[in-house]
C-alpha cells in the first residue's frame, strides 16, 4: 500500500492523512514546563515581609508557599492558564498565574474571571505572621525575613552536646507573647 500523499489542513500547513489533530497537540503541550513555572512564580506578587524565593501572592491575593505546589491546604497553589487551554490559550509565561489550588479549581475553565470572584473561592483561613513563621521553620528549616533570620536547631544543639558553626542564629519558636 502506498503511503498516503500530504494534503492541506484547515489552517493552510501540509499534513499527512489524519494525523494533523495529533501534531498540533504535541506542539501545544498542556502542562508548564520549569522555566515557564519558575517565571510565573516570579511575576506574581511579593509577599512584604517574607522571602520572595518562598512566599508570594497569587491573583486573588491569597498567600501561598513554593514548597506546597500541587496540593490542598489553604498555602498550596498550582500554575494555572489564565486562558484556559480546552479555550485555545497557550502554556506560556503571559499566559500563567498562580492561584490558591481551591481557586484554580473553582475556577476551573473560565477565562478572565474578576478578582472579587476569585477571592469568593478562596480558602478562609489567613495566617498571622508568627504563624508564617512557624510554618515556614517547619517546611525550610530556617526563616528568612527581613531584619529577622534564624534556624532550627539540631537535636545536638537543644540537647547541649554541639555547638553550632551555622552563624545563623538559632529561632526561638513558636514565640513568646512578649515578642
Amino acid at each position: 500500500m502506498a503511503p498516503s500523499s500530504p494534503r492541506r489542513g484547515l489552517d493552510g500547513d501540509a499534513t499527512s492523512g489524519g494525523g494533523s489533530s495529533a501534531a498540533r497537540e504535541k506542539d501545544r503541550p498542556r502542562s508548564f514546563d520549569e522555566k515557564t513555572r519558575s517565571a510565573c512564580w516570579r511575576k506574581a506578587a511579593v509577599v512584604m515581609g517574607r522571602h520572595p524565593e518562598r512566599w508570594r501572592q497569587d491573583a486573588a491575593g491569597n498567600v501561598v508557599c513554593r514548597r506546597f505546589w500541587s496540593c490542598h491546604g489553604c498555602l498550596c497553589y498550582e500554575y494555572d492558564h489564565i486562558v484556559p487551554f480546552s479555550k485555545g490559550g497557550e502554556s506560556t509565561v503571559d499566559n500563567c498565574q498562580i492561584l490558591q489550588t481551591r481557586v484554580n479549581r473553582s475556577k476551573s475553565n473560565k477565562a478572565w474571571i474578576e478578582q472579587a470572584e476569585m477571592q469568593g473561592f478562596s480558602c478562609d483561613i489567613k495566617f498571622t505572621d508568627k504563624e508564617l513563621d512557624v510554618i515556614e521553620m517547619a517546611v525550610y528549616g530556617d526563616v528568612i525575613r527581613p531584619g529577622k533570620q534564624c534556624r532550627c536547631r539540631t537535636i545536638a544543639e537543644m540537647l547541649g552536646k554541639v555547638k553550632s558553626k551555622n552563624h545563623m542564629a538559632a529561632c526561638e519558636l513558636p514565640y513568646n507573647d512578649a515578642s
